[in-house]
C-alpha cells in the first residue's frame, strides 16, 4: 500500500489513518433509520476494506475523494440507508463550513472596513461601529446570529429566514 498522506480541506497534509474511514462509516451507521438497515461490524469492515483497496495505489488523496469512495462502496454493497445518512452528514457539514466562512468574512468586514463602505456597519444608528466598543457589540451580535441560525433554530425556520419568507428581528439566546 502506497497511500501515506491525506490532504485536509485546509490544504494541510496529514498521515493516512484507516480508522477514520471506519469511524465515518460507523457514524453513518448509527444514524440509520431502522435496526434492519444497520450494518454489522463485519459489514463496516467490508466497506472500509473496499474503500482502502480503491485508494491504496495513490500517494496522497483528499478528504473529499475518500468520502466519495465511501459513498460508492456503501451503495455498491447495497447499504443504501447508511449511504444516505453519510451523504446527509456530509451535506450538513458542508453547509456549516460555508456558514462559518461567511461569519469570518463578516468579522473581517467589521474589523477592517470603514462604516461608509459597508452596510453591515451602519444597520444601527446608535452604535459607532468604527469605535472599539461598537466593533465588540457588532461581533457579538453577528456571532449570536450565526449560532442561532446553525444550532438553535429548527432548519425550516432558519431557511425561511434566510430566504426572506419570515424575519426574525433579534436572534439572541436567552
Amino acid at each position: 500500500m502506497k497511500l501515506k498522506t491525506v490532504i485536509k480541506r485546509s490544504g494541510n497534509p496529514v498521515e493516512y489513518d484507516r480508522e477514520k474511514i471506519f469511524n465515518a462509516i460507523a457514524g453513518a451507521n448509527n444514524d440509520a433509520t431502522t435496526a434492519a438497515d444497520k450494518l454489522r461490524q463485519a459489514d463496516i469492515e467490508k466497506v472500509a476494506n473496499a474503500v482502502e483497496l480503491e485508494i491504496s495505489e495513490r500517494e496522497s488523496i483528499s478528504v473529499e475523494e475518500i468520502q466519495d469512495e465511501v459513498e460508492k462502496a456503501l451503495m455498491a454493497n447495497g447499504f443504501f440507508d447508511v449511504a444516505k445518512q453519510f451523504i446527509v452528514y456530509r451535506q450538513k457539514h458542508s453547509q456549516r463550513r460555508i456558514a462559518q466562512k461567511k461569519l469570518m468574512d463578516t468579522y473581517k468586514d467589521i474589523f477592517f472596513a470603514d462604516s461608509v463602505s459597508v452596510d453591515l456597519k451602519r444597520d444601527n444608528a446608535n452604535i459607532n461601529t468604527d469605535a472599539s466598543m461598537g466593533i465588540m457589540l457588532k461581533l457579538g451580535a453577528e456571532g449570536a446570529k450565526h449560532f442561532v441560525d446553525n444550532y438553535v433554530l429548527p432548519e425550516e425556520f432558519a431557511t425561511a429566514d434566510k430566504e426572506n419568507w419570515i424575519h426574525i428581528h433579534e436572534k439572541v439566546v436567552a
